[in-house]
């Protein structure tokens, strides 16, 4: 099925108030805004790194369980670093592309505990109190839209809950889950226009407003005053990133990511195409360079949208709990992995923005985990992480073969199961280094050795 729109029309999209008024709220402005280090890791007329998270719910069965006795994603090595190893019953499907992996284990999140609480937590700091690693990103590195920061895609993320893991501070943030407002959140503000020089400045909407609001302060005590002082800065914020956006360039053509008519975005019977449409605006996106950094959430934890695929009746969160066959708890696992590896496939068929002949995925770190390491104990131990992509030649993946790195004798922690065992922020701090900025959390955020070539 074909889920993109590759005809040479291009979309006409409103870019009035309503379009305004969406992008203000994507934005999730109503918190202060973040106090990141805005450096670039590379100058304008070299590669620019692009940051992807993508996030399968349920876990990975790392866990012994019906003759698998090493579970179905590590690779197969009983060594702490190897490039010489075997892929795992589930870890094989994600193809050539594991040539391009590091697969890192002997991490930790949080407690290690607490079952489907983790989504608060997987993008975090070990506290679940500070702003998620992407939205930190997203500041750092900012595209040609400075208001849109990170690109949000939650395909049947919030289907019988919203437990959603971009966080802004301590305010859960929403993704997008449909994938024609995705797109139109995207570029709204692209007129189609193969002349086009200058892009609408929404943020004159704002004018009208501002001698009303000076006037209500005046009439405010300090302890509300300062209130809206906050807000207000939060806005300006926004104002100041709507006049520092750019144009989307001429040679970007944004129908190659336009989803297809007719999809029904809650529908069992369309779970493969939304998911896969999201996936196309999050390429796309990327390859116009109007975000450097964008999250894919597939589903929630206790995902309940039936895989018709796997199973016709039992949901893929009970699958995950191995309350059906075997076959439908490994072929529920199989599917999160073939929606990342399409991804990954739509990365590699995109142009990168910056650099001419190369693909989006050679300047793209792709960063594949979930709230949990396995769904059916609900266990946050030894939980997966896996790093993908060229990542503009950052990433210590090895050479053509892929690369294993066990961080257990990194550790800062001691835990009463795995022993030495690394917490999970740690490598959202060591990213956040290798993009040229810093993460806001307590405790260890010490860098990992031997996963950039740059930190």
């Amino acid at each position: 099925m074909k889920l993109f729109n590759a005809s040479n029309q291009k979309p006409q999209h409103n870019s009035g108030r309503r379009s305004f008024l969406k992008k203000l709220m994507a934005t999730g402005s109503g918190a202060a805004a973040l106090n990141m280090l805005p450096q670039l890791a590379q100058a304008n007329t070299g590669s620019k790194l692009k940051v992807v998270f993508a996030v399968i719910p349920d876990g990975f069965g790392v866990d012994s369980y019906a003759g698998y006795n090493d579970g179905i994603w590590f690779p197969k090595t009983n060594a702490v670093e190897s490039t010489n190893f075997e892929l795992n019953e589930l870890s094989q499907h994600l193809g050539s592309y594991a040539n391009q992996a590091l697969f890192l284990r002997g991490l930790v999140l949080g407690s290690g505990t607490g079952g489907h609480n983790a989504w608060k937590t997987i993008l975090r700091d070990s506290n679940s109190s500070q702003t998620s690693i992407d939205n930190i990103l997203g500041a750092a590195l900012p595209g040609t839209d400075h208001s849109l920061k990170r690109v949000y895609a939650g395909p049947h993320a919030m289907v019988g809950a919203s437990w959603n893991i971009s966080y802004q501070d301590n305010t859960m943030l929403l993704p997008e889950d449909d994938p024609y407002q995705l797109f139109d959140r995207v570029y709204g503000n692209y007129t189609g226009s193969s002349t086009q020089t200058t892009s609408t400045d929404n943020s004159v909407l704002f004018d009208p407003v501002k001698e009303d609001i000076a006037q209500l302060r005046s009439a405010l005590g300090q302890q509300q005053k300062e209130k809206l002082d906050t807000h207000l800065g939060a806005i300006e914020q926004v104002v100041t990133d709507m006049r520092n956006s750019q144009p989307i360039g001429e040679a970007c053509s944004p129908t190659n990511g336009e989803p297809i008519a007719g999809l029904s975005i809650n529908s069992a019977d369309y779970r493969e195409p939304v998911t896969q449409a999201h996936a196309n605006v999050v390429a796309s996106s990327l390859s116009c360079g109007v975000s450097r950094v964008a999250t894919l959430q597939i589903g929630r934890s206790a995902d309940q949208v039936v895989i018709k695929s796997v199973s016709s009746t039992r949901n893929p969160h009970d699958c995950a709990h191995r309350y059906g066959s075997v076959n439908e708890w490994l072929d529920s696992r199989v599917w999160y992995i073939k929606q990342v590896k399409y991804l990954l496939d739509r990365l590699a068929a995109f142009p990168d923005p910056d650099v001419a002949g190369d693909s989006l995925l050679d300047h793209t770190l792709v960063v594949l985990t979930s709230e949990m390491a396995d769904g059916a104990p609900e266990h946050m131990q030894d939980i997966p992480i896996t790093l993908l992509g060229g990542a503009s030649g950052l990433l210590n993946n090895g050479t053509g073969k892929g690369r294993f790195l066990n961080l257990s004798n990194q550790g800062d922690r001691s835990h009463w199961r795995l022993g030495q065992c690394t917490d999970v922020q740690r490598v959202w701090s060591t990213i956040a280094q290798a993009a040229g900025t810093s993460v806001p959390y307590s405790g260890d955020i010490s860098p990992l050795s031997g996963l950039f070539t740059n930190v």
